[in-house]
């Protein structure tokens, strides 16, 4: 018996990425509210950690101090970056270049200094009037004193880029709407904008959601009112994919308060292409979004600027970034955007232009991204290395495609340390390298002991990866039977002996041969023992079930015509499976509905 099996493990990285809406501010009440303001140059910038979270280490040469006292180096902080492999995106997070000199408006918080509203604080100085900035400053007070943020310069360099989708750490999207599955969002009206009815604001975040959805394939489904017990930025994707959306910061998240309407985002797993390649680009895949709005901020009091806001959070939540973070911008598409950094505040509500329109569909294409589902393989093995039966180790990717584009298998990687994978079209088989008698994983959740990952193409994009796990082995030692694939251990349970039957026979003669029965996972010496529907209501039914394998349920109004329900995968070592929420037909008329094995 070969005696080096082991397993591996698949670690995927939780993120989390958010992005803030500001009041439109003149230059003066930027230098009037903000600690300092000056011109420097970019040195460096690296990723550390503090205090477990992530953010990012500017370090700039000073240029010229125009209010405020600057030192010859200081350091500045963001949240969000690149450390140690591990990412965070926020758009708090500026897009800055090295050796490129910025107008910065700073704060001090927390003993440390960040740019005051973000990147709506920063421009770059061939942008700006400095004269003007420079006539400002000399009204105003003499600033803060940035002696303590002196700094030395970095030996590291650590770049972050912009575009329309928030990308410093990979572009992010929800795919459960390529399986034609709406986002559930949820809705925390305890406290809401003064002068704002609860009527108003579900209205307002109802047409921001369907701004969205007609404009791309995104789905959204309002689930309800609910009152969070802290605030939406702190749930995790431990509480489910669904998008909160809390209409106050009764839990003082929110530092910039005198600007800032709200922020929104995300938390994502930084494993690029999981969530969908599209058109060549890779996209890591959303778990769930989060929304806080400064209630106490009167601009909201106007139902039509709560619309925007919202419409503008959604973005974020969804993946997309500022379309512009440059004051007075002088592209119109830009500056006109529903994602634009400055809230507009002129009635237009959750109006979407053109810029917004094409960065959607880079994320969210009518031509959705193919889909299919992991598999899980416990494989069969024997000493001669040859099954007569292949088939006990072969499971078949079950693709889809909601625009019925034909699709084909790639694939990406494979481990392959106890056994090698083969495939021919969508069919899988994996043939041991020895024979391992009957062992298991500890984990079958996540472990494995090989491992194939494919992507199913339709011609421009591509599915999330398609794991197929050999979780464990089997062992049919038995020659007499030619090694027919039946493991001893099921022969012995049903018949006594390894050799008790064969693969051919039909103990109970129910029309399954012991092969048919043991894929099935059903019992060979009871006739009863099938697979097959075991309860049936008007929206639930339930079925027989092999560990691991994968069933699609089906519904027809003729039993002509079917259409996928449901696509649902079988735990460790349960019998059966059980769906509650079906469709139930209109009256007077009829659904039918059947269940589908996948080998």
């Amino acid at each position: 018996m070969k005696s080096t099996l082991y397993w591996l493990c698949a670690l995927l990285i939780p993120l989390i990425t958010h992005a803030m809406s500001v009041l439109p501010q003149t230059p003066a009440e930027q230098m009037a509210t903000a600690d300092a303001t000056g011109t420097a140059e970019l040195v460096i910038s690296q990723g550390r950690l503090k205090d477990g979270s992530i953010q990012t280490r500017f370090l700039f040469r000073t240029v010229e101090a125009i209010r405020g006292d600057f030192p010859a180096y200081f350091e500045v902080f963001a949240p969000g970056g690149i450390y140690n492999g591990s990412a965070k995106a926020d758009s708090r997070l500026p897009s800055l270049a090295t050796e490129n000199t910025y107008l910065l408006h700073l704060q001090i918080n927390d003993e440390q200094l960040g740019f005051y509203n973000g990147p709506a604080g920063i421009s770059p100085v061939e942008s700006v009037d400095l004269d003007a900035f420079r006539t400002i400053g000399s009204g105003l007070g003499a600033g803060a004193d940035l002696a303590p943020f002196e700094a030395a310069a970095m030996s590291v360099q650590f770049s972050v880029t912009g575009s329309g989708l928030l990308d410093s750490s990979g572009f992010r999207r929800f795919n459960s709407p390529d399986r034609d599955e709406p986002i559930p969002v949820y809705a925390d009206t305890s406290t809401l904008p003064s002068g704002i009815t609860e009527l108003q604001a579900l209205t307002a975040l109802s047409n921001a959601l369907a701004a969205w959805e007609a404009n791309s394939s995104i789905l959204f489904n309002y689930s309800g009112t609910q009152t969070f017990a802290q605030s939406a930025e702190d749930y995790s994707s431990s509480d489910g994919l669904v998008i909160r959306v809390q209409f106050h910061d009764s839990f003082d998240r929110i530092s910039d308060a005198s600007t800032t309407l709200g922020f929104g985002g995300a938390g994502y797993w930084l494993d690029s292409g999981n969530g969908g390649s599209i058109d060549g680009s890779p996209f890591n895949p959303i778990n769930f979004g989060y929304i806080v709005l400064n209630h106490s901020k009167t601009s909201l009091s106007n139902a039509l600027t709560l619309e925007e806001v919202l419409t503008h959070e959604i973005g974020h939540v969804i993946g997309l970034a500022h379309s512009s973070e440059t004051s007075n911008e002088s592209d119109e598409a830009l500056s006109e955007a529903i994602m634009y950094y400055q809230a507009h505040s002129d009635s237009r509500g959750a109006s979407l232009n053109s810029y917004d329109i094409t960065t959607a569909l880079k994320a969210y294409p009518l031509n959705t991204p193919p889909f299919s589902y992991d598999r899980v393989l416990y494989a069969v093995s024997t000493p001669s290395g040859t099954l007569t039966n292949p088939q006990v180790n072969q499971v078949t990717i079950v693709g889809f495609d909601l625009q019925g584009n034909p699709l084909t298998l790639q694939l990406d990687s494979v481990t392959e340390n106890n056994g090698s994978f083969s495939h021919s079209d969508s069919t899988i088989t994996y043939t041991p390298n020895g024979d391992f008698g009957d062992i298991t994983v500890t984990d079958p959740a996540s472990a494995y002991y090989d491992r194939f990952r494919g992507r199913l193409s339709d011609g421009t994009n591509l599915s999330p990866f398609i794991d197929i796990r050999v979780v464990g082995f089997r062992s049919d030692s038995q020659p007499s039977n030619n090694y027919d694939g039946i493991p001893d251990s099921w022969m012995t349970s049903y018949y006594g002996n390894s050799n008790g039957s064969s693969a051919t026979a039909d103990t109970d003669a129910d029309g399954l041969s012991n092969l048919e029965e043991f894929l099935l996972g059903t019992d060979p010496t009871d006739s009863d023992s099938n697979f097959k529907i075991t309860q049936f209501s008007t929206n639930s039914l339930e079925w027989t079930t092999q560990q691991f394998d994968l069933y699609t349920i089906e519904s027809s109004p003729n039993l002509s015509t079917w259409s996928v329900e449901r696509i649902v995968t079988q735990a460790h070592n349960a019998t059966t499976l059980s769906i509650t929420d079906l469709p139930t037909p209109s009256s007077g008329s009829a659904i039918f509905y059947r269940v589908k094995r996948s080998q």
